[in-house]
């Protein structure tokens, strides 16, 4: 691996915690405005052209909402769901998009969600050097899965979008960093405008 290669994966984790934190109590950016300000960044880094689509102007705040459905098994059960809004984007986009998909889909980083009881997180990704588009990716599409306390690691995950923007990932076994017992799961989702 090249150095270039892990200045492009720091910077997609940048703007994923940046996202994650414009998703709090202040309003949101739309996509094209986050874009536009970090281009130069993203060509010093490599990257030899960013397109975006513009975001029409009143769906800047949420374009849409993913209504999105767990099921984990293994060290703690949780079965649930959930909604999470897109960031000035319509469902459309989201099948389409690389840097959609470069920040990702799941809770706020760093602010898990209650479902079933129990305090969970994940992050659904897709580098934006392999996305093509809706489709089949397979990998370390799901990471940051955390229950409780426990945090889970591993590279089994599947991840298929569908054109209309909903998908389904799997993971599975991975290994706690406290539990014993691994942690696999799917996580649904459907978006709607």
């Amino acid at each position: 691996m090249d150095d270039r290669y892990f200045r492009r994966l720091s910077r997609a984790r940048e703007i994923a915690a940046m996202r994650r934190r414009l998703t709090g109590p202040l309003p949101r950016i739309g996509l094209a405005a986050l874009v536009a300000a970090l281009g130069p960044a993203l060509t010093a880094c490599g990257a030899s052209s960013v397109t975006t689509t513009p975001t029409p102007s009143g769906s800047a705040r949420h374009a849409g909402t993913f209504n999105v459905t767990v099921n984990f098994t293994g060290a703690q059960a949780v079965q649930g769901s959930l909604t999470t809004p897109t960031v000035g984007a319509t469902c459309a986009q989201y099948a389409t998009n690389a840097l959609e998909w470069t920040i990702g889909l799941g809770p706020e980083l760093g602010n898990p969600v209650s479902v079933d009881g129990a305090s969970i997180n994940f992050l659904i990704s897709v580098p934006q050097s392999t996305f093509h588009g809706a489709g089949t990716y397979s990998g370390n599409v799901v990471s940051g899965v955390s229950v409780g306390l426990d945090t889970f690691a591993g590279t089994d995950s599947t991840l298929t979008i569908n054109p209309d923007g909903s998908g389904k990932a799997s993971f599975a076994s991975y290994i706690g960093t406290t539990s014993s017992v691994d942690e696999s799961g799917t996580i649904a989702w459907t978006c709607s405008s």
